[in-house]
């Protein structure tokens, strides 16, 4: 695919939540083969489904219920820390 010089940037808030992974993975497909650039804002239910299409996650957490926290992280760091807390379990 050659690569645009046009902005190609398209924000998502939670519009996967109630539909079937099918139809995400149709969509995702749909925007990659469109050459688009993704900000998904999505709870966790799916983000098994959107990993595979994703680079980089902004993960946001609220463990005090006072300020929530940002961490910016490779797809690749994300799954380290979620394995580094399925072996401390």
């Amino acid at each position: 695919m050659t690569r645009s010089k046009t902005f190609r940037f398209v924000v998502i808030d939670e519009a996967f939540g109630r539909g079937s992974d099918d139809s995400t993975r149709f969509a995702l497909s749909l925007f990659a083969r469109l050459g688009l650039q993704l900000l998904i804002v999505t709870p966790l239910q799916k983000i098994h489904v959107i990993e595979p299409f994703v680079s980089s996650v902004g993960f946001v957490d609220n463990i005090t219920g006072r300020d929530s926290r940002l961490q910016n992280l490779s797809i690749e760091e994300l799954h380290e820390k979620r394995e580094a807390r399925r072996r401390e379990r």
